[in-house]
C-alpha cells in the first residue's frame, strides 16, 4: 500500500481511538454522569443545558479539539429525553456527531423525610458519527489518485451505534451506573478487511457522598471503561462541595498516566466547571497538559411549577 494510504489508515485509528474514549475522556461526568450514561436523563428531575470543550495535548499543533453540546431533562414521571451534538477536529479529520438518549425512570421505598429510599433509571442511545478528511490533503503530492481507502473519508464515512444504561441512587447519597456500549456498529475495515473486536464493552461508575458537616461534602468515585478500540481506563476521583456544593474542588488519578484537577461553581442555577489534567508519560515533554471548560444552565421542574404559580397569582392580584 502506498504511504498516502498508511497515513490516512493512522488517522482514522487515532480517530478510533478518541472516539472510543469520548464519553469518559470529559472530567465532568460527575457533574453530568449523562455523559456516561442514557439512563441518567431526566434523573434529577431538572431540564440542563450545558456546552462543554476541550483541548487535548496542548503543544502539540493540530492537537484534537472537542465541542460538545447537551440538552436533557424529564417528560411527564417516568421519562427522559436528551440530545447531544458534538464536533471534533484532530489533525485534518473532523468527526461529527449526533446522539439521542432515551430513559424511563422509577422509584422505590420512602424514607423518613418523604424521599424514595431508591431512585433509578433504564436508558438507550443511538448514535450517528461522520469522519471527513481535509480536502486539502488533495493537493499533497504524496496523495494518490483513486486511492478507495482515502476517498472514502474525503467523501465522508457514516458510523452508527448504540447501547444501553441502567442508573441510581440509594438513600440520595450512594450513586452509580452501568453502560454497555457498541451494542450496534457499523465499523471500518481495517487494513486486511477484517473487523475490529466484537467484544462487550462497558462504562462503569459508583460514588458515594459523605457528609463532614453542614457545609462540607466529600465525593469518592471510580470510573472503570472497558471499550472498542481502546485501552482499559480507570479513574479514581475525589471531589469536596463546599456550602451546600456551590462550589466544588478535586482531583482524579487516570491509570492510563495522568492527574488532573478540577474547580467548579453553582450559583442559581447557573454552572462553571474547568478541569485541568497533565499526563506524566512520554508525551508530557511534549504538551503541557489538556484543558476542559463546561458552562450550563439547569431548572427543576418544581422551581418551574413554582414560578408558574407566582405568575398565577400575580396575574390574579393585578386582574
Amino acid at each position: 500500500m502506498k504511504f498516502w494510504s498508511l497515513t490516512i489508515l493512522l488517522a482514522i485509528m487515532c480517530s478510533g481511538y478518541l472516539h472510543a474514549q469520548d464519553p469518559a475522556v470529559f472530567n465532568h461526568y460527575i457533574q453530568s454522569p449523562v455523559i456516561l450514561n442514557p439512563a441518567a436523563v431526566g434523573f434529577a428531575d431538572e431540564y440542563r443545558v450545558m456546552l462543554n470543550t476541550r483541548a487535548a495535548w496542548a503543544g502539540f499543533e493540530d492537537a484534537p479539539r472537542t465541542l460538545a453540546l447537551r440538552a436533557n431533562g424529564p417528560i411527564g414521571e417516568s421519562f427522559g429525553i436528551g440530545v447531544t451534538l458534538l464536533t471534533e477536529s484532530a489533525a485534518k479529520l473532523q468527526r461529527n456527531k449526533g446522539q439521542i438518549d432515551v430513559s424511563f425512570r422509577l422509584k422505590f421505598g420512602e424514607d423518613e423525610t418523604g424521599k424514595p429510599t431508591f431512585r433509578g433509571g433504564i436508558g438507550f442511545f443511538t448514535e450517528l458519527q461522520r469522519f471527513t478528511l481535509d480536502a486539502d490533503l488533495l493537493n499533497n503530492p504524496q496523495h494518490q489518485q483513486g486511492d478507495p481507502l482515502a476517498q472514502e473519508y474525503f467523501d465522508g464515512a457514516n458510523k452508527f451505534d448504540a447501547g444501553i444504561g441502567i442508573y441510581g441512587a440509594y438513600r440520595e447519597h450512594t450513586f452509580g451506573g452501568l453502560t454497555i456500549n457498541n451494542l450496534v456498529e457499523n465499523r471500518l475495515n481495517n487494513i486486511t478487511g477484517e473487523r475490529i473486536n466484537d467484544a462487550v464493552n462497558f462504562t462503569f461508575l459508583l460514588g458515594h457522598d459523605f457528609k463532614v458537616d453542614s457545609d462540607v461534602t466529600i465525593t469518592p468515585s471510580l470510573m472503570l471503561r472497558d471499550v472498542q478500540g481502546a485501552p482499559f481506563m480507570m479513574d479514581v476521583n475525589v471531589q469536596a462541595g463546599f456550602l451546600e456544593d456551590k462550589f466544588l474542588a478535586g482531583f482524579s488519578y487516570r491509570n492510563l498516566g495522568s492527574l488532573g484537577v478540577l474547580l467548579g461553581a453553582r450559583l442559581n442555577g447557573f454552572q462553571l466547571y474547568y478541569a485541568y489534567d497533565l499526563g506524566f508519560g512520554g508525551l508530557q515533554q511534549y504538551s503541557s497538559g489538556s484543558h476542559e471548560l463546561t458552562v450550563g444552565y439547569s431548572i427543576t421542574r418544581q422551581a418551574m411549577r413554582d414560578a408558574r404559580s407566582r405568575r398565577a397569582r400575580q396575574s390574579t392580584t393585578s386582574g
